[in-house]
């Protein structure tokens, strides 16, 4: 904090606070003479390091971030840090990261189960517990990030209340999260497919087979374009020390009985039995790859057909530490025979793409969680009550395209209607609206726009002071917020932020407002539990 101001004016004004800006009040004011005040203003300060200047530090913003991810077979916690910086030179809000650093990453943990279909909740605090405790991390110097269940492990009973209690306990702004397409983007960026693709200008597919399922993102030049999942995976058998079964996944029961053997726990397995499923599963994958049919496929999403202007395949997830190293040790699955096989089908015969395994191997989707799941609002954003507005948590987003060359107030408002209806919302109190803009703005446009939430406002006389949240990806937010306030009257709580960029996800996380960026950090994820679409 900053020197008191002794600085006079001639203009009165009414005294304030630094708390004031803590809740949101921005707009142009004065220091009275004579008045005490906990804080100065940007021309207050003293020449020092460019870090400790105010106006670096509204376009520079530095967030802790973990992500810890729980599959059905390993559970892994990383803290990073992350550099946001402000697009100031494309006069854009958009704040974009820069610069990631890697603090800390845990040992791979083995999720601990209670019986075979429930995760062990007290097991798994206490080995998350021993990250923070490790990494010197109390839940309170975390900014940001997400628990994300995946494979497997989402098919537990008890999945959805595990994620939720081990977000609460990691951190206030710590969000539950789950999905195949959630999984596949995150590991995408924490392999380096997305990277590697924006440098080369190619078309990267990354390939990440886990415990229970192979998740599968299409890059190209480094923007993520589809995602998708299927049903193969390294720990869907698993056995003890004396080869007797001790995990078996109905897949893998599907797979045995489909070739003639019929095995269940307790039985002892053979070094060819573990070769054949071995063999199929990597068979499985690499018909996916020359997009050849396959039965044994087993989609859990829509299905993603490989383009023929792929350039390069990146292995990543556990099984690609066998892929990157056939002499790897095993870990009592079939991981290892699945990875071995599969590099060496890959290796005899030609294939029209390089093949490469990730330096992230089986912490991709960990570091993903940790470093990729971040935006940030610009400080153009207008929030009528943020103390009431923010924070907010799993709140789902439904998103609208808007032409403004075809923009008209009937067909919005239609739209707008129809989505809301179409989303079965009936279970959340609160969502928010995320327009895409494309197209040039002005006044009337805006107007027009404004028209139509207007009209569509009228629709919702049944709870006339629920919030309203409007996200868009073009520096819009100031303008409607006026244009609603000032020129409708509007009396709901309003919230309008730009800036943000939204995909196929399905829920957005809002964190309070943060100084002197005045920027709001935003987490957008899918949210897919066994309540929520997951059979």
């Amino acid at each position: 904090m900053s020197k008191p101001s002794n600085k006079s004016s001639e203009t009165e004004g009414p005294s304030h606070a630094l708390t004031d800006h803590d809740y949101g009040i921005f707009n142009e004011h004065v220091h009275v003479s004579g008045h005490h005040y906990d804080h100065d203003h940007d021309d207050d300060f003293d020449e020092g390091p460019l870090e400790d200047n105010p106006l670096w530090q509204q376009d520079n913003i530095f967030l802790s971030t973990v992500g810890i991810d729980i599959g059905s077979s390993s559970t892994q916690v990383v803290f990073s840090q992350v550099h946001l910086e402000r697009q100031g030179e494309a006069l854009s809000s958009r704040y974009v990261v820069v610069e990631r650093r890697l603090l800390y990453q845990s040992p791979i943990f083995f999720t601990p189960y209670e019986g075979s279909s429930e995760i062990d909740a007290r097991s798994l605090g206490a080995l998350i517990d021993r990250a923070y405790h490790e990494a010197e991390v109390s839940p309170h110097d975390v900014d940001i990030g997400v628990v994300l269940l995946t494979g497997e492990a989402l098919r537990r009973a008890n999945a959805e209340n595990i994620a939720h209690v081990i977000a609460q306990k990691g951190g206030e702004f710590l969000s539950a999260s789950a999905g195949h397409h959630m999984e596949s983007n995150l590991a995408a960026h924490g392999s380096g497919a997305v990277e590697l693709s924006g440098m080369e200008s190619s078309c990267v597919l990354n390939v990440d087979i886990g415990g229970g399922t192979t998740k599968l993102a299409l890059v190209r030049s480094g923007v993520l374009t589809q995602t998708a999942a299927f049903h193969v995976g390294g720990r869907l058998l698993v056995w003890d020390k004396y080869r007797r079964i001790t995990r078996l996944e109905p897949r893998a029961t599907e797979l045995l009985a489909a070739m003639g053997i019929e095995i269940g726990l307790g039985d002892v397995l053979s070094d060819d039995m573990v070769q054949l499923i071995g063999e199929k599963l990597a068979r499985t994958v690499v018909k996916f790859l020359r997009s050849e049919t396959s039965p044994d496929t087993r989609w859990l999403t829509d299905e993603l057909e490989v383009p023929s202007d792929v350039d390069t395949v990146i292995f990543s997830g556990g099984v690609s530490e066998y892929i990157a190293d056939p002499g790897a040790d095993g870990h009592n699955d079939i991981g290892q025979s699945l990875g071995n096989q599969l590099r060496q089908i890959l290796d005899e015969q030609p294939n029209g793409f390089r093949i490469k395994a990730s330096s992230g191997g089986i912490r991709a989707t960990a570091l993903g969680a940790s470093e990729f799941n971040i935006q940030v609002s610009g400080n153009t954003g207008y929030l009528s009550d943020p103390g009431l507005l923010l924070p907010r948590k799993n709140m789902p987003v439904i998103r609208l395209f808007i032409d403004a060359d075809e923009l008209s107030v009937d067909d919005l408002t239609r739209r707008l209607t129809q989505a809301i209806v179409e989303f079965d919302l009936s279970d959340y109190d609160e969502f928010a609206l995320a327009f895409e803009w494309s197209g040039e703005f002005d006044y009337e446009l805006l107007k027009c726009f404004c028209d139509a939430v207007v009209l569509y406002l009228d629709t919702e006389r049944t709870r006339p002071r629920r919030p309203l949240y409007l996200l868009f990806d073009r520096d819009l937010a100031q303008s409607v917020g006026r244009i609603l306030t000032t020129e409708y009257q509007i009396d709901r709580p309003l919230l309008v932020l730009d800036g943000l960029r939204f995909k196929e996800f399905e829920f957005v996380d809002l964190g309070r407002i943060r100084l002197p960026s005045r920027t709001v950090p935003v987490t957008v994820k899918s949210l897919i539990f066994q309540s929520h679409g997951m059979s």
